[in-house]
């Protein structure tokens, strides 16, 4: 009997030095001056504690996030197994980070090799000199083709005059706006990179858009992979992950089979497209040091990035639009009121009027803040050690901007949780833009597509309220205006009517 007994507290003894020299190795080990945060396990990071938290508050990720914030304060840290993240609450922290040189990385996403659909990085995931040469030639490019420009609002005017003419087929019948939103919205991007729009009876297109949907819904559910290495090799063979292989697939076709028609088409003295001009660049740099960065490979991820950033932002900030308005009938009324006060009935509001509609532009502000499209915005990288704000920041951290956070403190917006545009008006009726106000987030990687985002959501809203006064359909449920995580905060499937004003 005391021999067992001997055996089983030397077992004891041993297991106890072990978690013993685990504990001690991990935090002596730990970098010094890191931000604030929760308790770290060995090997597991936060993940236990954190994990559990965040399934008893019943939270989205990014509210989770901020609630922390009072235990933690605006900046704070944690491991999520062996990599350590860094959580941005505030503008002034957001804004330090990303102007520093050594914070403008990506991390790389921890995906199956096989659902990759190119060796490229293109320009939204790459880092380094090689993101520079893509951002640099992809605004230079849209620069040459008026994107962003005020000339190019008649090209985002056909399309919503198209999308008009669809609503107004159903004669005030409820009916589900998604599809015809992303039709619209997408043929704008489409006739930039592409060359092309495509009608809305294109059943090409339709599939085009349904794969790039169920894209963005697999991207809002694997987001763990960008942080836990191992998640990479879990379900490997699921039914799952054959079906987003499959979907991979189809997607890469369409780009390839694109691409290989601007090859066959392709005439350098008239270049029609981005693709076009991307041609053009790889033929001219072959054989020198740029063609590592602009070659075929990145050409088709910058392409698919540029497809997917420009179409779905866009939309569900739109259904956001419409689904407010639906909810707050005097908000609409007063937008309405305004349009028709400086364009009048026998024109549509274009963007020399921007400046005469204060509280237009102040609706679709108060939309872009409370919903916060993108409410962890894109993941940076610590490409060497460096400081923030005063803490230790090592090389290989994520950092991420708690957007939603920054738009929802109560610090800052009173009452954050009311719609209430006129937040951003001043006593002299004038837009007034707050320094907390980053829904393009900022510094270095400040979103591409902004200019062009901004005008089209300008046009879209304001023609669309000038033709539609949209209304919750008599038979519907109570609306809902909580959001759902895809790669964006994105609104519940809903059903509007669109009643043609005189």
């Amino acid at each position: 009997m005391a021999h067992w007994v001997l055996w089983f507290v030397d077992i004891r003894t041993i297991l106890v030095c072990a978690i013993a020299f685990l504990v001690i190795s991990w935090w002596t080990r730990k970098p010094k001056n890191l931000p604030p945060g929760p308790w770290t396990w060995p090997i597991l990071g936060s993940l236990p504690n954190l994990g559990i938290s965040l399934y008893r508050s019943g939270l989205q990720p990014h509210q989770f996030m901020a609630k922390l914030t009072k235990h933690y304060g605006k900046v704070y840290s944690f491991y999520l197994g062996n990599q350590l993240l860094v959580i941005l609450n505030s503008a002034e922290s957001v804004r330090e980070a990303f102007q520093n040189q050594y914070l403008a990385d990506r991390p790389t996403a921890k995906i199956p090799e096989k659902l990759k659909m190119t060796k490229g990085q293109g320009v939204v995931m790459a880092s380094g000199d090689h993101w520079r040469e893509q951002r640099r030639f992809t605004l230079s490019t849209f620069r040459s083709f008026g994107v962003g420009k005020r000339s190019f609002q008649d090209q985002i005017s056909v399309e919503v005059k198209a999308l008009c003419q669809e609503f107004s087929s159903f004669k005030g019948e409820s009916f589900d706006p998604r599809k015809l939103l992303s039709n619209a919205v997408s043929n704008i991007i489409c006739s930039v990179v592409f060359g092309k729009r495509f009608e809305y009876s294109d059943t090409t297109f339709h599939e085009l858009l349904h794969l790039l949907d169920k894209t963005v819904e697999d991207a809002g559910a694997g987001a763990a992979a960008i942080f836990i290495p191992i998640v990479r090799y879990l379900n490997m063979r699921s039914t799952a992950d054959n079906v987003r292989y499959e979907r991979a697939q189809r997607l890469w076709k369409f780009y390839r089979a694109i691409v290989d028609d601007h090859r066959e088409q392709f005439d350098r003295v008239d270049l029609k497209d981005y693709i076009d001009v991307y041609l053009d660049e790889i033929e001219q740099v072959e054989g020198s040091e740029r063609a590592f960065n602009i070659n075929e490979h990145n050409m088709i991820a910058t392409v698919a990035q540029l497809f997917a950033a420009g179409s779905e932002t866009t939309v569900t900030t739109l259904r956001w639009a419409l689904l407010y308005m639906m909810a707050y009938p005097n908000i609409q009324d007063k937008v309405q009121q305004e349009i028709d006060n400086v364009v009048g009935r026998n024109r549509l509001p274009n963007l020399s009027d921007k400046e005469q509609l204060p509280y237009t532009e102040a609706t679709l502000m108060e939309i872009q803040r409370i919903a916060s499209i993108v409410p962890l915005g894109v993941p940076h990288y610590a490409a060497e050690d460096t400081t923030l704000l005063g803490y230790t920041i090592p090389q290989n951290t994520i950092i991420m901007s708690n957007i939603w956070a920054i738009h929802h403190d109560p610090a800052t917006w009173t009452d954050p949780e009311i719609f209430r545009p006129e937040r951003f008006i001043t006593g002299d009726k004038l837009v007034k833009q707050p320094d907390e106000y980053l829904p393009f987030s900022t510094g270095r990687r400040v979103c591409l597509g902004e200019n062009l985002a901004k005008m089209e959501l300008f046009l879209f809203f304001s023609q669309l309220l000038h033709h539609f006064t949209f209304k919750k359909p008599k038979d519907a449920q109570n609306l809902c205006l909580d959001g759902k995580i895809r790669a964006t905060n994105s609104p519940s499937d809903f059903r509007t009517e669109a009643i043609v004003r005189d």
